[in-house]
This record gives structure tokens, C-alpha cells and sequence, in this order.
């Protein structure tokens, strides 16, 4: 079920029963009943890189096959919890850049807020169709997002949002004709993009400022409520602002999707937080000989070792971990999508709690 974002509107017309009505969801398995009383409210973030990992084809027989991986790892999970989804869309939006730009003299026309757009329909749709396949029992509905940043955030002078595929120096040069940056740090095309390293590879970057509100949350609330399986804030959402006469318009960047599950968890209430990619946790003087894997630590310790967490990657989960723990009072589980199961049973992963006290980190052996 696809719900379009004039769904907080509608929200504020209707009874939650008349509301489910109107867009054609049978409300008989109410909030009232024991079966939809699961232990924990959690919100999942699955990252766009564990939908559509390093190397693999951009292809979509390719993401489909990963989805029901993801899926099939989170089953027992998606049937014991109440579950609201953040997905990423890294790939996802940079191959749509791409597909645009084939068609326009190698330049996107299409702005990235509508293409965030488009990414959340897409990856939505492939989520909630294996979602009904293995989890028959729970409805899931997916409400395109529109999330509020900041004109003023420095991040748009400063983008670091890896998006799209990796690129060798050599394709740098010679497909994309890139010009290194007095700075050092960026790669620039003659369409004003910036790429910048990510590993041994460069990959385009955009702007990533901070969530400030999403509008459709009371619609998300209404459906977990209701024991309902929520897909929102994909790809973060559309970044949107409000001009000096209240109107919304859409914004070019991508916001982060931890960051949006941080604030979705918080304004949801959510017990727990469990961010999904493509490694094991977090690490401090990660791929040097003295790499250590973190198996549990405090908000207070990991603001200490902010450091050692790039902003394009570990960063922003680190930083949304520490926020939701701190701020929302829960708890917050890093690692691989593979192990889902056992971060849930803190058998692995990073476990970000305050419950050890504000000195508290703890290493793997």
C-alpha cells in the first residue's frame, strides 16, 4: 500500500478508523488486541550499501535478490516486534543520477529531492512485497516522506553524502573528466558535481543536512499503533523547506537515513535502534594494526572517540546512536544485516547503552 504525503493532512480530518478506511486498510487487527502487544517497538535502518553491496551490478534482478536476503535474515524479528523501516538509498539515487543524465547530454534535470522521491517508491515497493511474502500476517504500508532541513545547515557548503557507484582513477579521468581540487579533498566536473575518495575508489558526494521534522509523522504513528509494518524516511526522505510564505519546496540533497531513524525512533518512542550495513560494528583505528572492534560503549565514550568515524560513513551512525541513546533513552545496536539476529541478542554488533554507566566500553577478543 502506497500512501501519498498528503497523508498528515488527512490524518488531522478523520478518526484513525475512518483515516484507515479512506485509504483502503481493514483496521480488525486493532491496537487493542494481544497479538499486536510485541515486546519492543524497534526502528530498523538498512543501509542502501546492505540492499546493493560493494561490487556487485546496479542491476535490478540484483537488489531484489538482496532484499529477500534482508528480509529472510529479519523474519523472526519482523514477526515478534512491532517494526518501522528507514532504508538508505545510495546506489539506488546516484544510478537514477546517472539514467537522467544518459538522456540530457550527460546532465541531470531531474533535481535529487525528486529522485529521493522516486528511490522511496522503488526500494518500498521491493521491501513490502518480500515483507507480505514472508510475514503474511502483518500489513506493511509505505508513505513517501517529505523531511524538513535547514536552509542555513553548513552541510551545503560542505557535501559529504556518498551517492552512486565507485569509480577508478582511471574511469575519474576518462569518463568523467574529473579536475582535482586545490583542497585536496574533492574532484570536481565541468557540471559543477564533487566526487571525493571513498576507499581506494571516487564516488560523487551531496550535501547531507540535518532532519528537522518529518511531516507525516503523525500518519507514521497512527500505523505502528496499529501493529502495522511502517517503510518511511527512505532514503532519509525528500528534503524540503518552507519558504517566508509557508509553502514547501523541495531542496537538492540527501539526507541521511541514520539520522532520520534517530529522530523517527525519538518522536515514535521506539526501545530500540538497529542500524544495518555492510560491516560488523564500529571500530576505532579501523584497517591499521591496531584496529579494535567495539562491543558495547556509552554515548559519553564514543563522543570521545568521535575521531576515529569518517564523516561519509561511520560517522552519522556513531553521531545517530549517541543522539537516540542520550535523547530517547533506548538503546542502539551497529553492525552487518547478516547478524540482525544475534545484535538483537547482543551477540554482535556495537551496543550503544547507558545503562553500564557513562564510563563504560568494552572491546572484542
Amino acid at each position: 500500500l502506497m500512501i501519498s504525503t498528503n497523508i498528515s493532512i488527512m490524518f488531522t480530518k478523520f478518526t484513525s478508523t475512518t483515516f484507515l478506511r479512506r485509504v483502503g486498510v481493514s483496521v480488525a487487527r486493532s491496537f487493542a488486541s494481544s497479538s499486536c502487544r510485541h515486546q519492543q517497538h524497534l526502528v530498523i535502518a538498512l543501509g542502501g550499501n546492505a540492499l546493493l553491496q560493494r561490487g556487485q551490478a546496479m542491476t535490478m534482478e540484483q537488489q531484489q535478490a538482496n532484499i529477500v536476503d534482508a528480509i529472510q535474515n529479519l523474519a523472526s524479528i519482523l514477526r515478534d516486534h512491532t517494526i518501522t523501516f528507514v532504508h538508505g538509498n545510495g546506489p539506488q539515487v546516484g544510478m537514477l543520477v546517472l539514467q537522467d543524465a544518459a538522456y540530457h547530454d550527460n546532465h541531470s534535470s531531474t533535481t535529487l529531492d525528486v529522485l529521493d522521491a522516486e528511490t522511496e517508491g522503488m526500494i518500498g515497493y521491493l521491501l513490502e512485497q518480500e515483507v507480505d511474502n514472508v510475514v503474511p500476517t502483518k500489513s506493511t504500508v509505505t508513505i513517501v516522506s517529505q523531511i524538513i532541513v535547514n536552509e542555513t545547515d553548513p552541510a551545503f557548503q560542505n557535501p559529504t553524502k556518498f551517492i552512486g557507484p565507485l569509480y577508478t582513477d582511471e574511469q575519474a579521468e576518462s569518463v568523467l573528466h574529473l579536475e582535482p581540487q586545490p583542497d585536496g579533498v574533492y574532484w570536481k566536473n565541468k557540471n559543477g558535481d564533487y566526487y571525493k575518495r571513498d576507499g581506494d575508489s571516487l564516488r560523487r558526494v551531496v550535501p547531507s543536512p540535518l532532519p528537522q521534522r518529518m511531516i507525516e509523522l503523525d500518519a507514521v504513528k497512527l500505523l505502528t499503533d496499529n501493529d502495522y509494518i511502517v517503510i518511511c524516511g527512505g532514503g532519509g526522505g525528500i528534503p524540503v523547506l518552507r519558504d517566508d510564505n509557508g509553502k514547501l519546496r523541495g531542496v537538492e540533497a540527501v539526507i541521511d537515513k541514520d539520522r532520520v531513524a534517530t529522530m523517527l525512533g525519538i518522536g515514535l518512542g521506539a526501545h530500540g535502534l538497529l542500524i544495518l550495513t555492510d560491516v560488523a560494528g564500529a571500530a576505532i583505528d579501523y584497517k591499521t594494526p591496531y584496529e579494535k572492534w567495539i562491543k558495547s560503549a556509552s554515548p559519553e565514550r564514543l563522543e570521545d572517540l568521535m575521531n576515529h568515524f569518517p564523516a561519509g560513513s561511520m560517522g552519522p551512525k556513531i553521531s545517530s546512536a549517541i543522539e537516540f541513546v542520550k535523547t530517547g533513552g533506548g538503546w542502539c545496536t551497529i553492525g552487518s544485516l547478516k547478524e540482525a539476529h544475534a545484535m538483537l541478542n547482543r551477540q554482535a554488533g556495537t551496543l550503544v547503552t547507558g545503562e553500564h554507566g557513562p564510563n563504560h566500553i568494552e572491546y572484542y577478543h
